[in-house]
């Protein structure tokens, strides 16, 4: 299974009707299916920060996202067994503030509360009207976290 995964994977960075950022998304979430000893916990950040903050940026472009990930589903069915679950939560809230106030308040949360959900947003909604791929917003939106844990 594992093979075909990461051949999934090079078929997926290869694709154009995918963006940086969903095959980011891919891969972060079916590599975690790969660690079943819980060593994925050694990753540089914890997955308790990096999953609110992935879903935070997929909504900010849901609908888009949501068709690639159906893309995904189509055409890449193992890859989309790591991200089903995400695709499920975002498909079934047409408002988009319920899971996104739930996922910001768990970042404050892992950053033991040292920045509010509100500041959050506001920095993620910046980030993602300055980049176009928002591979390129992760990286300043993890620099900024970074102040407030270590």
């Amino acid at each position: 299974m594992k093979d075909l995964i990461t051949f999934e994977l090079q078929k997926l960075y290869d694709d154009s009707h995918v963006s940086p950022f969903i095959q980011e998304l891919c891969e972060y979430y079916t590599s975690g299916l790969d660690y079943e000893d819980g060593s994925y916990q050694d990753e540089i950040e914890p997955r308790k920060i990096v999953e609110p903050v992935y879903t935070l940026f997929l909504l900010q472009r849901r609908e888009i996202f949501l068709d690639e990930l159906s893309y995904i589903r189509k055409k890449y069915p193992h890859l989309f067994s790591g991200v089903e679950q995400l695709y499920e939560d975002i498909l079934i809230n047409m408002d988009i503030r319920i899971p996104e106030s739930k996922c910001a308040q768990k970042l404050a949360d892992a950053l033991d509360n040292k920045v509010s959900s509100s500041e959050i947003l506001e920095k993620i909604e910046n980030l993602c009207s300055r980049y176009e791929d928002f591979c390129e917003a992760l990286d300043p939106f993890y620099s900024w976290i970074h102040n407030f844990y270590s």
